[in-house]
């Protein structure tokens, strides 16, 4: 993984922070975090926004992994970042609203 610094500049960084919220706002989905990783779980109708916004955040934030993976009715996206730097994943912890769960 590279270092832990986004690419997008201030503006393009909050239109990209504005849709992860308004995707939130319409879904609810479910977050949490342990250790390296948050995990958000979205309902299924979410999959076409939330694959666009794992697309570009690959581009950007290349530091974490950007995983979506099937369950059921929900599609759960899952950000982890090198076991070594676990703090890597606190902004998008924070930006996801994904308490700490190590259980």
């Amino acid at each position: 993984m590279n270092e832990a610094a986004c690419t997008l500049g201030p503006d393009d960084g909050r239109a990209r922070v504005l849709r992860w919220q308004q995707l939130a706002a319409v879904t609810r989905p479910v977050s949490r975090r342990s250790g390296p990783i948050v995990e958000v779980s979205y309902p299924l109708d979410a999959h076409e926004e939330l694959e666009s916004l794992v697309t570009a955040e690959r581009q950007c934030c290349q530091f974490v992994e950007w995983d979506m993976v099937r369950r059921a009715d929900t599609v759960v996206l899952r950000i982890a970042a090198d076991p070594g730097r676990p703090d890597d994943v606190e902004p998008l912890a924070a930006l996801f609203g994904a308490a700490t769960n190590e259980g």
